[in-house]
């Protein structure tokens, strides 16, 4: 519970499929009038039960909040894994919020099913007592699947029941999809072993094998009666339409609902069942069947005009991401009348250009807000997870349900974006799948890209500094001092060039080794670089050869003094006596100012001292 009213968590994929689309509408209006509210956690892509490989994605379900659900929802058939599901139920159990399973059974939960078997039972019996069918076929889906081979016991009896013996040859496997399908069908006529109906186990086989014997000069269903089962809208949109039988959404939503409130009560039973419903259609030689045809036309056609749109501008957004220059220019791209239903959350680690989130294995568990339509920052703002959304309050009050997906790139889930729509139009859930993968790429895009540009300023200080002092090179001074020429707030100033050569650096080697003359060598380059006036250009001109520009006035005297006095006190602290020999030279900058000439005669002037010095 939160905020006062119960929550229910409905883990499923593509909500835009039009069963599931009906279903939550159906189920949330009944949640609304109980003062109850649903946030949906949905997957794009069924899993197909492979266990092995599962998608970034499903960590949507990682963010479901048990400490205020009150009752879980999994869509096995839906989902299409055992081990998601599996895991959820433990989740939420470690939370005491009890399951629902719709379309599967697990230890310790509600099941609700489908009566599968009957409903399938149903287009059978159609086909071989109303229709008079006595050379039935059966298209199964994989072999050894649980619900093709329920069906083919179906088949099998009811045939039998009517007086027709079962063998194999009555079976060809199409595997629940097109292409295996087409190939079953096409090899019953090659082989000449045309039945009087072929009874398949999904919509999408039947239209399938319909129009591999079209395209064959056999009609439907004169010469061949073929049905499906589930219910899709395209088996009513199919030419002939073909006969089905509907799991309808209604039945299961009204079930699910009234198992919820029993769940509320706790007086939920085990198991419950659904019965799926006959659609009598053209392909058996029934009437054409025109429910809610005019309805799934005009879907189709929004669907697909629409979306034409739609993806170009989506495309345009993540592209602006990936290129942006700035988080808040990042962010200002999400900002659009497409993304207005929409808010995302995302890992703080996101936004560190020093790392790479989607290279590293271990990520902090702070988050923050990427986009909110409400509210507009120019820098992420910090966000609790336990508060499930930004302005939740307000959000859940329009009663229409939260949806979850997760956000990921690269196989790595970063956060997860929320939709709130205040409606239940399927086009409106339809869009879900590209504004997720909007953000996915977009914000991964530019996560990637800030990290590249990060290496490669890294990669441009390597070049540019010295390893050992951390002074520029020489080939970077010569660049820094191109630079300084044609800066015109430094025409005509002084120019100061400061050499600074370390004392004795073959001595200190042979006799201390050459770490100790690397360690004299970086003490030297940080005396002229901390006694130098802040903006000199430091630079390591060759082994022991350090030299500074200054542009501006300063007191060149001071500057040796003070590196000569921190040297002595370097002495002190590494126990190795070092000192330098230093010389200057001062011009006027200007753009004929000839480098290599003040360096030549500073060095002589460091020479000379030098030489003073050792007399």
């Amino acid at each position: 519970m939160k905020n006062g009213k119960k929550i229910v968590a409905l883990c499923t994929s593509r909500i835009y499929d039009p069963q599931i689309q009906g279903y939550v509408e159906i189920l949330n209006e009944s949640l609304k009038k109980q003062d109850a509210r649903l946030w949906i956690y949905a997957i794009n892509a069924d899993i197909y039960w492979k266990e092995d490989n599962l998608p970034a994605e499903t960590h949507v379900f990682d963010f479901i909040r048990y400490d205020y659900v009150d009752v879980v929802i999994i869509m096995d058939e839906k989902i299409k894994s055992r081990g998601i599901s599996r895991k959820i139920i433990k989740d939420a159990s470690g939370h005491n919020v009890p399951v629902i399973v719709v379309d599967g059974k697990y230890e310790g939960t509600v099941s609700i099913n489908y009566d599968y078997a009957a409903g399938f039972e149903q287009i059978v019996r159609h086909v071989v007592e109303h229709h008079g069918v006595k050379k039935p076929h059966y298209m199964a889906g994989f072999k050894d699947n649980k619900f093709s081979e329920e069906r083919k016991e179906v088949f099998k009896k009811v045939i039998e029941e009517n007086g027709i013996p079962f063998d194999e040859s009555m079976v060809s496997y199409g595997d629940f999809w097109a292409i295996p399908a087409r190939a079953a069908a096409q090899k019953l006529i090659d082989e000449k072993r045309i039945p009087e109906a072929i009874i398949c186990a999904n919509d999408i086989m039947a239209i399938n094998v319909c129009d591999v014997f079209k395209e064959n000069g056999y009609k439907i269903p004169e010469d061949v009666i073929v049905t499906g089962f589930d219910g899709y809208d395209e088996a009513l949109l199919a030419n002939p339409g073909v006969t089905t039988v509907s799991c309808k959404t209604q039945g299961l939503a009204d079930t699910v609902t009234n198992v919820i409130f029993e769940c509320f009560e706790g007086k939920n039973k085990d198991e419950y069942s659904v019965l799926p419903v006959l659609m009598e259609n053209e392909s058996c030689g029934c009437d054409h069947n025109a429910s809610a045809e005019v309805m799934l036309m005009r879907r189709f056609n929004n669907n697909f005009y629409r979306f034409q749109d739609d993806i170009r501008e989506y495309q345009g957004i993540s592209v602006a991401m990936q290129v942006s220059q700035t988080r808040e220019q990042m962010m200002i791209c999400l900002h659009s009348y497409f993304t207005r239903n929409m808010c995302c959350i995302v890992n703080a680690d996101c936004f560190e250009s020093d790392r790479n989130f989607f290279l590293e294995k271990e990520h902090s568990d702070k988050y923050r807000i990427l986009y909110d339509p409400y509210h507009y920052s120019a820098y992420p703002d910090p966000f609790d997870l336990a508060d499930v959304v930004p302005e939740y309050e307000k959000r859940v009050e329009t009663g229409y349900p939260l949806i979850f997906n997760a956000l990921d790139f690269m196989g790595k889930t970063f956060g997860y974006v929320c939709y709130l729509f205040e409606n239940y139009d399927i086009i409106d859930y339809s869009k879900t799948t590209s504004l997720t993968h909007t953000v996915d790429s977009g914000l991964g895009g530019y996560v990637n890209m800030q990290y590249q540009h990060y290496l490669m300023g890294r990669l441009e200080e390597t070049y540019k500094t010295d390893a050992l002092t951390g002074l520029s090179n020489r080939l970077a001074s010569h660049v820094a001092f191109e630079e300084l020429k044609n800066d015109p707030e430094a025409q005509g100033k002084p120019l100061t060039v400061i050499m600074s050569d370390l004392d004795g650096l073959k001595k200190i080697n042979d006799s201390l080794g050459h770490s100790a003359g690397d360690k004299a060598i970086a003490s030297v380059a940080e005396a002229l670089k901390n006694s130098c006036p802040e903006g000199s250009i430091c630079v390591r001109f060759g082994g022991d050869e350090m030299l500074a520009f200054i542009v501006g006035d300063c007191d060149c005297e001071e500057i040796i003094r003070n590196i000569k006095s921190k040297l002595i006190e370097k002495s002190e602290e590494c126990g190795i006596r070092i000192s330098a020999s230093c010389g200057y030279y001062i011009t006027t900058l200007d753009q004929h100012t000839d480098i290599d000439s003040v360096i030549r005669k500073a060095d002589e002037r460091m020479y000379e001292n030098k030489h003073k010095d050792s007399e």
